[in-house]
């Protein structure tokens, strides 16, 4: 269930140790990550049912028949049926173009990250938005390599990551890393690039086996891997769509 917090209070807490488990969002920001959650996950009909009330309000309306709900959109004077596979793309256009509420954004986001959300302020600059628990505090590593090998993550480098290992002069690093530069843009990070044919690897090429057990693997960059990397699986539900073997202590109050 999603925590309701008025606007005026301060939160996270500014002192704690759970406070550092909370990522601030702005609303756009919001929208932005629930698009890519339904582009990476693809349809999700329960969670698209759950959540369209409160996305689309009385423009819509839940029809149960034989065991399966359906979402109807008002269209004109009549309720259309709409597909699982294109009911995602309606809701993201719907945040895109009429944003809820802060506090139904926030329950929006609890439904679709599974994980507790509040509205409030980022205190420092009073700037509205959505804080959302990362659920990291319960995690387990497992250390099966899942992640390492089959997710995509070669935009996911920041200028602080390219930056951290020039200060360090690690070379090796470097190596992997294409640097991409556009005019009146950004530079952007490509990782981990083979430094000899300029392709993506395939496969992280820090990942190393435990050398006690070949059913385990280690990070041989671990104190200074990509900020990507350190915050995954961010979620349970990443964790269970991306197939890591992870566990879980006790979920936290």
């Amino acid at each position: 269930m999603t925590e309701k917090k008025s606007q005026n209070s301060h939160f996270p807490p500014a002192a704690g140790k759970d406070s550092e488990n909370w990522t601030f969002l702005t609303p756009a920001q919001a929208v932005d990550a629930i698009a890519i959650d339904f582009t990476a996950y693809g349809p999700q009909p329960a969670l698209f049912v759950s959540i369209a009330p409160l996305v689309l309000g009385n423009r819509c309306t839940v029809i149960h028949k034989k065991g399966k709900a359906t979402v109807h959109i008002l269209q004109g004077k009549a309720f259309v049926p709409v597909a699982d596979k294109n009911l995602g793309f309606y809701l993201i256009h719907a945040l895109e173009t009429a944003p809820p509420d802060l506090d139904t954004l926030a329950e929006i986001c609890a439904k679709v990250f599974q994980t507790r959300t509040r509205a409030g302020p980022l205190e420092t600059k009073n700037i509205p938005g959505i804080w959302i628990h990362s659920q990291m505090e319960a995690f387990v590593c497992c250390q099966c390599g899942q992640c390492c090998r089959s997710l995509a993550y070669e935009t996911n480098c920041t200028a602080a990551d390219y930056h951290l290992w020039q200060s360090l002069g690690r070379r090796d690093i470097l190596a992997r890393v294409k640097k991409e530069t556009c005019p009146g843009k950004e530079d952007r990070y490509r990782i981990w690039v083979d430094p000899d044919t300029g392709e993506t690897a395939q496969t992280c090429p820090w990942l190393v086996a435990c050398p006690d057990d070949d059913n385990r693997f280690a990070c041989a960059i671990q104190e200074i891997k990509p900020h990507i990397c350190r915050q995954y699986p961010y979620t349970k539900k990443h964790a269970v769509m991306t197939g890591c073997k992870h566990t879980w202590l006790p979920s936290l109050p």
